[in-house]
């Protein structure tokens, strides 16, 4: 398989198809003193920092990128896109190759992460079964019922803090501080799902792109340009004000979900165009975010997560991303949707330099942060993700998940309509339904098709179905089916409750009689011609998108 190639002498490749996994030194050329020198560099932040009391719980920062695919990074091989800080973070931990999302959109996605739970269970899985996310006049939003990593760190005394995307509901009983944050600065939802410069559309249902503090416009439309540079600037000054405290920090990015807005500092700076454009702004804010950390002291003692929502938005063609050696991209099911970039950096704690193949997802970031905090998990719900910790300080430690669920939508059994169309157990993964980027039409197989992931990750070669590894395979799959779906509980669905206009976020509803040439709820009329990079090319929407 893929894992097997040889890349270098510093970087470890970890392996979990059987219990007994095998650590083994990769060979390394061309690139190596880079990569080498990055590892130099996080042995250096460790030694240079104040010990870290092992006994001590750490701060947590989770860096969520959107709509990136695997093949996204430099550090997973793209040759034209620099994505140098998030490297960095790689050689200077663990870099997962064998990471999942829980949901090919963002929404359900954003509420597995942060209840450590399937959308499945929270009713956040898509109002039917090819999926959808919440929209900017959604009555629905993240159950009041599910528990957030941030609320339940705040039981430790943990000071907890969102800058960015949230993306499940707008009403203000939905927003992050609602939800167990202290505090949030961040969009309330995609950024084309409001229009501003550089997405421009009417839609009475979708204002103008709101910016929030807590649950306050404070600026409509936003000024995308600067938006990166502000949410870089407001997480440090939250490490800066909390670092005599224990903290986790949310971060979660706009970049590089479309369009791909950037400031003067990065238009045109790519090779990969605006797009990549677009990842060099996202890892210029991750590196101002890390020296925060450094600057305030507490980089030793803080857990730093890196994945994405969801697989590359492929429709979007140029605009989008890859998924690098992985088949399809976001909205579908196939590993381009859902297999995404992982990394996890911990100075001093994590050996730098290795390449992990367990199988870990997005939803195993909440009972790792609990085991490390020292909180019991909630013990009146199913939790769907897997302390990871153990893989930290042993590489030998064994996948904790014996299948991952990957689901297209919320299910309609009554017109057959399955919401569970994929499922993955050790090596093997079975798809009962399929669809493509371009057309959410279902086909169906019976028999299910097969892949050997760790043979063929590309999804080429399906296994026949009269062969007995076939059998075998799916014998232990359907159980693991069967097992699970009888631990699902019918709870409301968010999404199916509908949108309406009144539920929109808008800055004043009587904002046409003092700024009549422009749309209802703006207040800050001048950010409509704010500067964008290379105007004329910019996609004008006529409609904001569905996820």
């Amino acid at each position: 398989g893929r894992g097997d190639c040889r890349q270098s002498n510093s970087v470890l490749v970890e392996s979990s198809s059987s219990p007994h996994s095998v650590v083994e030194p990769l060979t390394m050329e061309g690139s190596g003193l880079l990569q080498k020198l990055a590892v130099l560099a996080a042995l250096c932040i460790s030694a240079c920092q104040a010990a870290r009391d092992p006994n001590a719980s750490p701060n947590f920062l989770v860096l969520f990128a959107d709509d990136m695919g695997y093949g996204d990074l430099s550090v997973n091989g793209h040759p034209t896109i620099r994505t140098p800080n998030i490297d960095q973070l790689a050689h200077g931990g663990i870099k997962f190759t064998q990471w999942y999302s829980a949901f090919h959109v963002c929404s359900p996605s954003r509420a597995a992460m942060l209840t450590g739970r399937l959308p499945i269970r929270s009713g956040c899985a898509g109002s039917g079964w090819t999926g959808g996310v919440f929209r900017s006049s959604s009555a629905g939003g993240l159950p009041h019922n599910e528990t957030t990593f941030a609320e339940a760190l705040k039981t430790a005394g943990y000071a907890t803090g969102m800058v960015g995307k949230w993306h499940l509901g707008q009403k203000p009983e939905f927003l992050p501080t609602n939800n167990g944050f202290d505090e949030y600065f961040g969009l309330p939802y995609s950024d084309d799902m409001g229009s501003s410069a550089w997405s421009h559309f009417t839609s009475n249902s979708s204002p103008p792109l709101p910016l929030l503090h807590n649950t306050t416009i404070i600026e409509q439309p936003t000024n995308l340009g600067t938006l990166t540079q502000r949410y870089a600037e407001y997480a440090s000054d939250y490490i800066q004000r909390k670092k005599d405290e224990k903290f986790v920090l949310y971060m979660a990015f706009s970049h590089v979900h479309t369009p791909n807005f950037v400031s003067k500092e990065f238009c045109n700076t790519s090779s990969r165009g605006r797009f990549g454009d677009a990842a060099a702004e996202m890892d210029n804010a991750v590196g101002v975010i890390m020296k925060a950390l450094d600057d305030a002291g507490v980089r030793n003692n803080t857990l730093t997560f890196f994945t994405s929502d969801n697989g590359p938005w492929l429709i979007r063609h140029l605009d989008g991303g890859s998924a690098g050696p992985f088949y399809e991209g976001k909205t579908t099911t196939w590993e381009g949707g859902v297999r995404e970039p992982g990394i996890v950096s911990w100075p001093g704690t994590i050996a730098p330099g290795r390449i992990a193949q367990q199988v870990v997802a997005t939803y195993d970031i909440f009972p790792t942060m609990m085991k490390l905090a020292g909180v019991p998990l909630p013990k009146d719900r199913v939790i769907d993700g897997r302390d990871m910790s153990p893989i930290f300080s042993d590489p030998t430690t064994p996948s904790q998940h014996d299948c991952i669920y990957i689901y297209k939508g919320t299910p309609n059994m009554a017109k057959n309509q399955p919401g569970l169309w994929a499922i993955r157990c050790g090596p093997y993964k079975a798809h009962f339904v399929t669809s493509n980027h371009v057309s959410t039409t279902a086909v169906r197989h019976d028999p299910p098709l097969l892949y050997h992931l760790e043979r063929d990750a590309t999804e080429v070669y399906a296994i026949a179905s009269s062969l007995d590894e076939y059998k075998t395979a799916m014998a232990t799959i359907m159980a693991a089916k069967s097992k699970h779906e009888a631990s699902l509980t019918q709870v409301p669905n968010q999404m199916a409750m509908g949108e309406d206009p009144k539920h929109k976020l808008c800055c004043d509803w009587d904002s046409k009689k003092k700024y009549p040439k422009f749309q209802e709820c703006t207040c800050d009329p001048d950010n409509w011609s704010a500067w964008m990079c290379g105007r004329e090319t910019v996609n004008h929407y006529t409609k904001p998108d569905l996820d």
